[in-house]
């Protein structure tokens, strides 16, 4: 039983869920400045100043520009444009973003290294909760 007991407590330990590096999402940002997140073919960058990119791992793909808040219910809400790397792309196409973001765990990456290049500097669970056309938003979103 106490081998059990030991075996157990050992595998909660090594559980990123109980690491010491683990962070609430908004936590990381204000001590970061950004997290930058992906899910294997796209990056997710959440900066402190309200800023939002998105855009392909690879040489090709969508692109999303905008702005975020976290919402009442913990949400992370985006306002973006959206565009395609690589591509071309209809102007004026914009769309709103619902994510759910678990914890947060610095991985050692660089994130966003320049306009054309990222890695998620950050591990997380997230899940895409929403995403849907919208008409040209009122605040202005940068290029």
């Amino acid at each position: 039983m106490i081998k059990h007991l030991i075996a157990v407590l050992f595998y909660l330990s090594c559980s990123p869920a109980f690491s010491a590096d683990v962070l609430e999402p908004m936590k990381a940002i204000e001590q970061f400045g950004a997290i930058t997140i992906g899910d294997g073919s796209s990056f997710f960058s959440f900066a402190k100043d309200g800023s939002f990119d998105s855009g392909p791992l690879g040489e090709s793909g969508r692109s999303l520009k905008g702005y975020w808040f976290k919402d009442e219910n913990g949400m992370f809400v985006v306002t973006a444009r959206l565009g395609w790397v690589n591509g071309l792309s209809l102007n004026d196409q914009y769309r709103r973003i619902v994510f759910h973001i678990s914890h947060v765990s610095k991985n050692g990456k660089k994130g966003i290294t320049s306009p054309w290049t990222a890695e998620p500097d950050f591990d997380s669970y997230f899940l895409i909760d929403e995403m849907i056309a919208i008409p040209k938003p009122a605040k202005p979103i940068p290029n």
